[in-house]
């Protein structure tokens, strides 16, 4: 089955702090919030959102439009104990091919280093391995984004490598690190 197929009915995940499901429209002033971060934003490909019209319009909208094709597997990680959605996790990328998928998180600068990303992503590798049957899921991140490698190394990936100048993000080519686990 091609991992669209799986995208498209994405269930919702339970863990001990967290919830993760689908995003909904009425998320948007909460992901506003670290969308609109500089602090958060600085290690991610887009810069941060100046309007909620602009997250809503670039990516709320688009998200939602696109789960009925079964283009996106973002979820939204909603924190139990207070409702909120403090970020969101997804596969980002993915091979019907070669049976493997990428994987990418934001999270409200608020809740960095409780072990919140690592929780949601340890979910989403679980459902991608034992539902999708994917054999590899990899994760990149900028050369200097310290707390991003430490979750990948926490849920179990290898580091693979630099990938020299391989992205272009907010006007120059970046290294990336690279990290996998695999089935």
């Amino acid at each position: 089955m091609k991992i669209e197929a799986f995208l498209k009915t994405i269930p919702n995940f339970e863990t001990d702090r967290l919830i993760l499901r689908k995003i909904e429209l009425n998320d948007l002033e909460d992901i506003f919030e670290f969308s609109s971060d500089p602090e958060v934003a600085y290690h991610t490909t887009w810069g941060a959102n100046k309007s909620k019209e602009e997250t809503l319009n670039n990516f709320v909208n688009v998200v939602i439009e696109n789960y009925e094709k079964g283009q996106t597997g973002a979820l939204a990680i909603v924190h139990k104990e207070s409702s909120k959605v403090i970020g969101t996790c997804s596969f980002i990328e993915w091979s019907n091919e070669h049976s493997n998928a990428e994987i990418g998180y934001v999270l409200n600068r608020n809740y960095w280093g409780l072990g919140i990303a690592t929780e949601a992503i340890n979910e989403l590798i679980r459902f991608g391995f034992e539902t999708i049957q994917l054999n590899r899921i990899q994760g990149r991140c900028g050369i200097d984004n310290i707390g991003s490698e430490k979750v990948m190394l926490k849920i179990g990936m290898c580091y693979e490598g630099i990938l020299r100048k391989n992205e272009f993000i907010k006007g120059e080519f970046k290294d990336t690190k690279i990290f996998s686990i695999l089935k």
